[in-house]
């Protein structure tokens, strides 16, 4: 009679921070794809347990807002897919930036970053009002162009193309931490001596 034994599999989680609806938008694309717990960052009281995480934020001064980066400040080690929505051209040298900054972050603390997705959101107004009347982004007809744009984002192309790249670094991910310690179910009966 051989015995099985069975090793634990990766937890997987998908965490997210949104203000207008857009992150969170995403976030529920990636799950419903995937099937994995999916968690607001703001729900949070201790750091996450899991192994494959998801990480969603939204943009604020080309970075990861702060609920994000201080739930990133807490992982070491872990391996991450990083997701976020912003107001730019997801093509353009702002978001080049912001993908930067978030692989930056992540890889602070030795995790390893599985690869990213940047789409466009809309933008709160509050913000966009704010940022008028400092005169930091004037409203130029480029600008209120771009944000009417923006404001139909993500839509269910941007959702199916993150859960595509999420899918994909996760199985990469998983079968990786598989390989590497032998999870799965092994046969002992079969084992070599």
């Amino acid at each position: 009679m051989s015995a099985v034994i069975a090793t634990a599999e990766p937890r997987v989680l998908i965490l997210y921070s949104s203000v207008t609806g857009n992150t969170r938008r995403v976030a529920e694309a990636l799950a419903a794809a995937s099937g994995d717990r999916l968690l607001d960052v703001r729900k949070l009281e201790t750091p996450p347990d899991a192994d494959v995480l998801a990480l969603g934020f939204w943009v604020r001064r080309g970075q990861p807002d702060e609920f994000s980066q201080s739930v990133w400040r807490s992982l070491k080690g872990r391996s991450v897919f990083y997701f976020g929505t912003l107001g730019a051209w997801p093509s353009s040298e702002h978001a080049r930036r912001c993908r930067e900054e978030a692989e930056r972050l992540l890889r602070e603390n030795g995790n390893r970053c599985l690869g990213g997705f940047l789409c466009q959101g809309r933008v709160n107004p509050r913000l966009i009002e704010l940022s008028a009347r400092k005169g930091t982004h004037p409203l130029t007809e480029e600008r209120r162009a771009r944000l009417a744009e923006a404001a139909r984002h993500p839509d269910a192309s941007d959702c199916a193309a993150a859960a595509e790249a999420w899918l994909a670094a996760r199985s990469a991910a998983l079968r990786e931490a598989s390989e590497s310690s032998g999870m799965g179910c092994r046969n002992l009966a079969e084992a070599p001596a």
